[in-house]
């Protein structure tokens, strides 16, 4: 489930399948009853003009159907089940009453037997004509189960505006039932070919849709990074310490984020997500640089104590810029946490660090991270008030420290990949 919810094309997919298949197959459904009911009605629409040639031919079977069952048939009755029986695929007749009784069946044991449950029946003595496809399974139709499916079809028989009766003819016409069949079989296919071609091409719609957001998110997030990058830049022209320490600490907090990601405790803090947005944070980490006076950030000797205090207001001011910039956004973005990590990057693990003298985990751990990031990237630089320490010195530095400016699980982290350290380290040397 977390797959297809993170894969926006499987959940295209998966959603345009559903839909096409539901409305191929309720087309197809529909299609196909709405052909087989024409082929039917088309066959049995000679019937009712057959039945009412028939029968004012030879009135007398207007008497037959006012007679008690178990009559004799009259020669006109017997003419007229004789003509039905003769034509096309009938195979059996029945002559109803108007109280569901079978006057006449060529199956004598039905003969006198009523059936008022008969929907069909009911419908054509109320004056329309009836047909259904039918197995012949029902208590009235014993003796005929070797025909399979029939056309069950009942016409009723009129005499001045009303009806006297039934008649029930089943013809088993195979001719019509292979006709359908070919027909169900053309129209599903059709309507299965026109659905693939349908979702082919809305999933072609979709795709090169998917692919033009794609671009132009990939542009906007491109655009967006530079734009970091020039803002955070834009701070440390005030400062004396340039070159690449932006592109370095980046490098070093992704290092260290994706080490932490790898054990159960911090996995689902550091998702790809939270490192991405750690990523984007990480050069904006001294923004707040610019709202510090260049004679404090230029000063070539020790600060006063006054100054200091002053360099160490960079992180609320920092934190400040961004909340305003995140006040007019709709959306939660990576200014969140970027916020934090400015914010709190001096803070330090035994709680004496600043601006809140926050200890341990009270530190947001992307702050925890960027706090080792940027100690080792400052104590690998040259500074006018010292040289640039090797890797070994370094790597002592940060030891000691484990517990006390850093958490020990970054420390940890750091000494697990302290060779990537080195190596961009010695890529990006100032």
């Amino acid at each position: 489930m977390k797959k297809i919810r993170n894969n926006i094309i499987l959940q295209y997919t998966l959603i345009i399948f559903a839909v096409v298949l539901s409305v191929t197959l309720a087309l197809g459904f529909v299609i196909s009853r709405q052909v087989t009911n024409h082929l039917i009605r088309s066959h049995i629409g000679m019937f009712p003009f057959l039945i009412q040639h028939l029968t004012h031919s030879q009135p007398e079977i207007y008497q037959f159907f006012k007679a008690p069952p178990g009559r004799e048939l009259p020669p006109d009755a017997a003419h007229f089940l004789e003509e039905l029986t003769n034509f096309g695929a009938v195979f059996r007749v029945k002559l109803w009453a108007n109280d569901t009784t079978v006057l006449w069946s060529n199956n004598p044991e039905q003969i006198g037997q009523k059936f008022p449950d008969n929907s069909n029946l009911n419908g054509a003595l109320n004056g329309e004509l009836q047909v259904i496809v039918k197995e012949l399974m029902e208590r009235e139709n014993i003796g005929d189960e070797g025909y399979g499916k029939v056309l069950s079809i009942y016409v009723p028989v009129w005499l001045e505006d009303r009806t006297v009766g039934v008649v029930e003819m089943y013809e088993s016409d195979r001719d019509l039932f292979l006709q359908i069949a070919r027909n169900t079989r053309t129209v599903w296919l059709t309507v299965i070919a026109a659905g693939a071609i349908l979702y082919l091409l809305l999933f072609t719609i979709f795709l090169n849709a998917h692919r033009r957001q794609q671009k132009a998110s990939q542009q906007l997030i491109e655009t967006q990074d530079v734009t970091i990058i020039a803002l955070a830049h834009q701070a440390e022209i005030h400062d004396v310490e340039t070159g690449y320490h932006l592109e370095r600490t980046t490098h070093y907090l992704k290092i260290l984020a994706e080490e932490l990601a790898s054990h159960p405790k911090y996995r689902a803090e550091l998702s790809p997500t939270a490192i991405a947005e750690l990523v984007q944070s990480a050069p904006l980490h001294d923004i707040g640089k610019v709202g510090v006076s260049d004679a404090i950030l230029r000063k070539p000797g020790k600060l006063t104590d006054q100054e200091y205090a002053e360099m160490q207001r960079h992180c609320e001011y920092g934190a400040t810029i961004l909340r305003r910039a995140e006040e007019k956004l709709s959306f939660h973005s990576f200014l969140s946490r970027a916020i934090e990590l400015i914010l709190y990057h001096h803070e330090k693990w035994n709680g004496q660090g600043y601006p809140h003298g926050l200890k341990e985990e009270e530190i947001p751990l992307g702050a925890r991270l960027m706090a080792l990031a940027d100690v080792y990237d400052a104590l690998r630089s040259k500074r006018y008030y010292k040289e640039a320490l090797p890797h070994d010195e370094c790597h002592r530095i940060i030891v000691e420290e484990r517990g006390r400016h850093f958490d020990p699980a970054v420390v940890d982290a750091f000494l697990a990949r302290e060779q990537e350290f080195l190596a961009v380290s010695e890529k990006y040397v100032d």
